[in-house]
């Protein structure tokens, strides 16, 4: 009697637990076959229709409903532009997953006239946490041949003459991928978005004020959001661009992969092969009144490869696990040749000339392995935990001879060889809940960076032997540890939304060398709260507000106390001592339609940064870092974008920018106002045969901060693309920078302290030329990588 009880007690159980298991999951696209992103799921009772439970759309067009009973249930679906669409759905018991399969929208068609119009989705729009670049079937993007371009065009972000980006003018942005974190050096991160073309991403989304949840060193995010669907099998892409500035030179990429229903794999590769050019000049009145001139060209010659696989593989209904291994290697040979010509005080004669020929190997290697895994509790909860492991290693031999220009004597020879190893470890986990009309985030992360920095100089002496030069060399080894917990709450309730959150990090640091063994140790807690808030005013209308605090700790390139030479009488010094900065800024955020609006501003405390110091008896004029007290900061900035025609459209953005750092400087403190503005904007036009043309224009008036007056610049860029078999080939020529403007050019305040104003040119002015071919059937979007910043912080 017992045992006919447990059976049947056993086996209820056992039906109860299969019902609850049961997954339906399906994918939403719209009649081009596009993902048909937030459309609205609802699931049915089959008998009277009554509403069981309702859902979201992904980014991909994904879409599921957990611990679903067995039974029969209407599917329905409705999405804006579209018509709606509901379908029968069996489920039966013992099944885990019930896939709805692929489900296609129609697309609603008015007739004004006889003509068809579509609705189009706005290539920019505005939310409350963040600017969207629609990406795909966009044509204000089509001549862009990567994420590079495509950002050139971005409302609110800048680019240096090097490739350096900038949100608002002032933050270096982390790069998400998936809505994870992908830290990379300069370097790999540049040659990674050179090779990501437009095809493969659905959209591009800019956070200029990050929520509490995002590591505090996170002052501005771009998170690239790549295109995905569950067919089968394989699909990959491959592209070239040939580059000609003053030398050539060409970006190859290469990306497979390959699903099936239960694993995805991924490869990716890039190769940079070809020259660069970067020109510094400057002129220094010396204390003698006598002028110098320094004329810098530096041609590096770049062998560079980079390397992603990875797998994700479905577990099970609620499981998933990814792994993903990366390996960056930049093989440059540099040749830098430097020219000192001093003149007399009138700046006329020539009282001598002096060159310097300086032939180095710079050489970094990158490796970095990542495991996430993600485990759906229920339909409300969700945990998720991430593990990484990563090395970035520098290495760099210079060869530097210093000689008299008119009697081609040697003066001086060194060789340098320096050594730099960082090696991360972290770990993750984030947890979230729904409540109610809203949710809860809460998470914590450790990470351990250490970093052994090593440089040697030797010095030819007069006996023509190479010695030790222990002035010039140095060791540095740093230790961080930082522990971070957060928790986030998001609420949405009719027209109204609010998110609250708070993230604690502590910090501790230990720093030293050879001749001193402690340097210094830190230890710090930093709180970070984060608030926004939002009305939906219509349809059309919103405003919103924020404030956040954000924290920035010195790279690692910042705190080695080592000589980095642009010349033998120039050269910058790391500082050990420096402090993070906390940076504590709110916005106001109006948007309508296509027009957006926002203020923002806030004040950095213990800014970081350089200032020059010239000796007088030597004439060197050398670059330390310092904390400055604070730096007060305000952005007014307005988008808006229209058609002009069917075939021309714009898109246009302007902003004011104010900036007033406290900088103490040999005795006096100078706090200085610095307003100025930026206009960019991009013009693209229809032409006849699929033709796509653009104009990408940018222009900043004259800025500056306390120090210094930064001339004006901008560049004026024209791009015209085709697309060939069926869009299977795409072909594209660019000419950037047109008039070669996009140049830094410099010029101390205070000239009775230092006379001095100095340029960079960077080959900004290009033509490039570039080919891109898709094949195979499936075009999956992989589970990226989601680390911490350190590893950035690493890869100076």
């Amino acid at each position: 009697m017992n045992k006919s009880v447990f059976c049947i007690l056993f086996f209820l159980c056992h039906s109860i637990l299969l019902q609850a298991q049961t997954l339906i999951r399906g994918t939403v696209t719209g009649s081009n076959g596009e993902p048909a992103s937030f459309a609205q799921v609802s699931i049915h009772t089959g008998g009277d229709s009554a509403l069981l439970k309702t859902t979201r759309a992904d980014t991909s067009g994904r879409f599921e409903f957990s611990d679903m009973k067995a039974g029969v249930y209407l599917l329905k679906v409705s999405m804006l532009g579209f018509h709606p669409h509901s379908s029968t759905l069996s489920v039966y018991a013992g099944n885990p997953i019930t896939d709805a399969g692929m489900i296609r929208l129609r697309e609603e068609e008015k007739n004004l006239n006889e003509v068809t119009v579509r609705a189009e989705r706005a290539a920019i729009r505005q939310t409350a946490l963040a600017t969207i670049l629609q990406i795909n079937g966009n044509n204000l993007f089509k001549t862009s041949v990567n994420v590079m371009d495509i950002l050139r065009k971005a409302p609110g972000i800048s680019i240096g003459p090097d490739g350096a980006l900038l949100v608002s003018n002032r933050n270096v942005p982390a790069l998400f991928i998936n809505g994870r974190h992908v830290p990379m050096s300069p370097e790999e991160s540049l040659a990674y978005l050179n090779g990501l073309l437009p095809e493969m991403i659905e959209k591009i989304e800019i956070i200029s004020n990050p929520p509490a949840q995002y590591d505090g060193q996170f002052k501005a995010i771009i998170d690239i959001r790549l295109r995905r669907d569950q067919s089968l099998g394989w699909k990959g892409s491959v592209s070239s661009s040939l580059r000609r500035h003053f030398y050539y030179s060409a970006d190859n990429s290469l990306q497979l992969s390959y699903k099936t229903s239960k694993t995805a794999y991924h490869f990716r590769t890039g190769y940079v092969k070809g020259d660069d050019y970067y020109l510094y000049t400057a002129l220094q009145q010396l204390a003698n009144t006598n002028f110098m001139a320094t004329h810098t060209l530096t041609r590096t010659n770049n062998n560079n490869l980079s390397l992603e696989a990875g797998a994700d593989f479905a577990i099970s209904s609620k499981q998933d696990l990814s792994v993903t291994f990366r390996r960056y290697r930049a093989n440059r040979r540099a040749d830098s040749r430097n020219t000192l010509t001093f003149y007399d005080p009138g700046h006329i004669n020539i009282t001598g000339r002096q060159q310097t020929s300086n032939l180095y190997d710079p050489v970094q290697a990158n490796e970095a392995l990542n495991i996430y895994y993600q485990f759906r509790l229920s339909e409300k909860q969700r945990f998720s935990i991430l593990a990484t492991v990563s090395h970035t290693g520098n290495r760099r031999n210079e060869d530097i001879i210093i000689r008299n220009a008119e009697t081609m004597q040697q003066n001086s020879y060194w060789k340098t060889a320096l050594k730099n190893d960082a090696h991360t470890r972290s770990i993750q986990a984030d947890h979230t809940l729904q409540l109610g009309n809203g949710h809860l985030e809460t998470g914590a992360r450790f990470a351990y960076i250490r970093t052994i920095n090593d440089l040697q100089y030797d010095t030819l002496n007069n006996q023509q032997v190479f010695v030790h030069d222990a002035f010039r060399t140095n060791d540095f080894n740093y230790r961080e540890y930082i522990s971070a917990v957060y928790a986030a709450y998001t609420y949405q309730q009719n027209r109204f939304d609010l998110r609250v959150g708070l993230r604690a990090e502590h910090t501790k640091t230990h720093a030293g060398s050879s001749a001193q063994h402690d340097l210094f140790e830190r230890n710090y807690l930093n709180w970070l709260p984060a608030i926004s808030g939002g009305y939906r005013i219509n349809n059309g209308q919103r405003i919103s507000l924020a404030f956040s605090q954000r924290i920035t700790r010195p790279g690692f390139d910042q705190l080695n106390p080592f000589r980095f030479y642009f010349s033998p009488l120039n050269y910058w010094v790391g500082n050990p001592y420096l402090r993070p900065s906390v940076t504590a800024s709110a916005q106001l955020l109006y948007t309508n339609k296509a027009f957006s609006a926002s203020v923002t501003a806030g004040r950095e405390k213990d800014l970081m940064t350089r200032y020059p110091e010239y000796n007088r008896i030597t004439n060197e004029l050398l670059y330390l870092g310092t904390n400055l007290p604070y730096s007060d900061f305000a952005t007014l900035e307005a988008r808006y974008s229209f058609s002009v025609a069917k075939w021309w459209k714009i898109s246009q953005t302007a902003a004011m920018n104010y900036q007033k750092q406290q900088m103490p400087y040999l005795g006096k403190t100078y706090a200085i106002a610095v307003a100025d503005f930026t206009l960019n904007g991009s013009q693209v036009f229809s032409l006849p045969a699929g033709i796509t043309a653009d104009l990408t224009y940018r222009y900043r008036s004259n800025s500056g901060n306390s120090l210094y007056y930064i001339r004006s610049n901008g560049s004026l860029d024209a791009g015209i693309q085709k697309a060939w078999f069926n869009g299977s080939l795409n072909t594209v020529l660019n000419a950037y920078d047109l008039f070669y403007t996009n140049t830094a050019r410099l010029i101390f305040r205070e000239t009775e302290i230092i006379n001095n104003r100095l340029n960079h040119f960077n080959a900004t002015r290009r033509m490039v030329f570039t080919v891109a071919y898709r094949f195979g059937k499936s075009n999956y979007k992989r589970t990226e990588r989601k680390i911490s910043d350190e590893e950035r912080r690493a890869g100076n």
